[in-house]
């Protein structure tokens, strides 16, 4: 549907379908360098996915009324690519962060491949709801449970679990990945800044301009918050007078009780 919705013919609709199927597991192969491309050895599965590629492209009106299940398809395979990425490089011994890395490339890198094929930014790369972010939990998931010894069946479901929940949460809730982070670095130069000033102060000598200023803008703080305190006294004596010239003036009318 990629493909047909982007007006390619039936080649780039194949080559489209095979580089989201294979890209990822391709990639994984020639990372491992372990037991050969998976689908080199299978060509039946190659020639079940060309089929499969040109049912859609005959018979797209089919698929245009099912979003639904497409979605659904969509991150199932999603999930088991990750799993399998993960497992296979679990077994290969890759250690578990990039068992974790493999199985969220698998599952997500087919796309990736596919999106630069035609000119596009890959989606993966832009804000959306959790896809990527599904893999990697689904991939994290699977990899965690076999390493403490969980049974690989139970782990792979979970796994898949996991992608469901995350991808279709993340559509529910409308949770994106952010094309427009908050840049923290104010945040941090500053107190570098006035941590610097201070070592340079006491420990590297020639600290006198900082030292001058800090006292300066101490002393002008000290001044200020005296003046306010001297205002505040001020005005606490201005109202103690004028009420008791109130009072006085008050105690002189005999009819100040009635007002």
């Amino acid at each position: 549907m990629f493909a047909c919705d982007r007006k390619l013919d039936i080649v780039g609709t194949v080559v489209c379908g095979l580089f989201t199927a294979y890209g990822g597991g391709v990639l994984r192969d020639f990372l491992l360098q372990d037991e050969g491309v998976y689908f080199m050895s299978h060509p039946y599965l190659f020639l079940l996915c060309v089929f499969l590629c040109a049912f859609v492209f005959y018979f797209r009106g089919l698929f245009r009324h099912l979003p639904s299940t497409i979605f659904l398809c969509d991150t199932l395979s999603v999930a088991l690519y990750a799993v399998a990425g993960a497992s296979k490089a679990f077994d290969c011994g890759s250690g578990f962060i990039m068992s974790i890395v493999l199985g969220a490339i698998v599952g997500v890198g087919g796309g990736a491949i596919r999106d630069s094929f035609v000119g596009e930014v890959p989606g993966i790369f832009r804000s959306s709801n959790f896809y990527a972010v599904a893999a990697l939990g689904g991939s994290f998931t699977y990899v965690l449970l076999v390493q403490f010894g969980s049974d690989p069946t139970g782990a792979a479901i979970l796994c898949v679990a996991v992608v469901l929940a995350l991808r279709y949460l993340s559509v529910f809730f409308d949770w994106k990945t952010g094309d427009d982070p908050i840049d923290l670095t104010p945040y941090v130069s500053r107190p570098i800044k006035s941590f610097g000033y201070i070592v340079r102060g006491l420990f590297l000598g020639g600290g006198k301009k900082e030292r001058r200023h800090y006292a300066r803008s101490f002393r002008m703080k000290n001044a200020s918050s005296e003046k306010a305190q001297r205002r505040h006294a001020h005005e606490e004596e201005d109202a103690g007078s004028e009420g008791r010239a109130g009072n006085e003036a008050g105690s002189n009318d005999p009819l100040a009780f009635m007002r």
